[in-house]
């Protein structure tokens, strides 16, 4: 659009020579009012009153003309003015468009580092996992051999019982990590987890550490039915938010987690279990990117990265979920959904029907 400049030199000083012209023409009576004042003496009363009014209207053209120029410059600025207020929003909109632009561009690069580090992350993982088993495998074997030669000794037993649980766990849990960040839904066969029974392995697990920072960790597990999720993949994630929430809690006083199921009412509904904690809670700028890879925060709850990450990948690969929450009166709290067993000889019968067994 070609901005125009509106033709006001009348009103700006810059005057057209042919201008001062139009005022001259005004002055035509005088000669005939001169001579009319010297051949008619005594009619130059009348001539003089009427030559003054000549003299007085004179300019009107040139006043009428010059107030229509005016008119049409004015007219002329304000088009002018309309289109540059046009172009501004105009390239207002054009700005906005670009930072938009920017913004989602930013968004893809991120996406795609995040993803070409998962990838590497996974390629990475996998063979270390595969190193990994092979020493823990042989691990485990012996501790299996030590146990069958030494059953008399019955404190070595205990010993090496406990050894040997952790390192099956720690087999099962590699094997599991491995199938969630890569988001795979194994098909591996597995007994439906007893959510109280992982709660009080997983606050077992964590007792030095939250007794180490003088957290208490207390547990609330009313009767629910079975979930449909290994136990090692529900303790895994409690481990998790019980450690992520003792180094939350270091240094307070009176530092305490909960562990809660809450009552289960409806039938086929999901197991919702909670870990919270009365530590700082989570910055309100990190929520939305909390269960995200690599995402770190600077202060209060410090994990790596990929805990959180880890563990709701965990819970997606068996229909699960886990999610965020302020708690009330200051805190945190995370919150595990898990889906419910299906009826099996062990199940409990009556969380199927309505109602519960009188």
């Amino acid at each position: 659009m070609r901005a125009t400049t509106p033709d006001i030199r009348g009103l700006e000083g810059q005057e057209d020579p042919k201008w001062h012209w139009l005022w001259l023409t005004g002055l035509w009576f005088l000669p005939i009012g001169a001579v009319l004042y010297l051949v008619l003496p005594e009619t130059r009363l009348d001539t003089l009153v009427l030559f003054s009014c000549g003299l007085a209207a004179a300019p009107l053209p040139a006043v009428i003309l010059t107030r229509r120029r005016a008119a049409a410059a004015s007219r002329r600025l304000t088009g002018e003015r309309e289109e540059a207020e046009a172009l501004r929003q105009q390239l207002a909109t054009i700005s906005h468009r670009v930072g938009r632009l920017r913004e989602e561009l930013s968004a893809a690069n991120e996406q795609a580092r995040l993803s070409h580090q998962l990838t590497l992350l996974g390629q990475f993982t996998a063979g270390f996992l595969h190193e990994y088993n092979n020493p823990l495998a042989i691990l485990i074997n012996r501790i299996e051999i030590l146990l069958d030669e030494r059953r008399e000794d019955g404190a070595l037993c205990t010993d090496l019982d406990q050894m040997l649980s952790e390192a099956r766990y720690m087999s099962k849990i590699a094997q599991t990590l491995l199938r969630a960040l890569r988001r795979e839904r194994g098909a591996e066969a597995y007994a439906p987890c007893i959510p109280a029974e992982a709660m009080q392995g997983a606050a077992r697990a964590l007792a030095p550490a939250a007794e180490a920072e003088g957290v208490r960790i207390v547990l609330e597990t009313p009767d629910v039915p079975r979930v449909e999720v290994p136990d090692h993949a529900v303790s895994e994630v409690l481990r998790g938010l019980i450690a992520n929430a003792v180094t939350a809690l270091k240094g307070r006083a009176e530092g305490a987690i909960w562990l809660r199921l809450e009552p289960y009412r409806s039938p086929g509904a999901r197991v919702v279990l909670r870990v919270e904690d009365n530590g700082p809670g989570v910055a309100e700028g990190m929520r939305a990117h909390l269960f995200e890879p690599f995402a770190l925060q600077s202060t209060g709850r410090e994990h790596l990265g990929l805990g959180l990450f880890l563990a709701a990948s965990l819970m997606d690969t068996y229909d699960g979920s886990l999610r965020y929450e302020p708690r009330t009166g200051g805190g945190a709290c995370f919150v595990l959904e898990m889906p419910a067993a299906r009826f099996t000889h062990d199940q409990p019968f009556h969380w199927f029907l309505k109602g519960t067994p009188e």
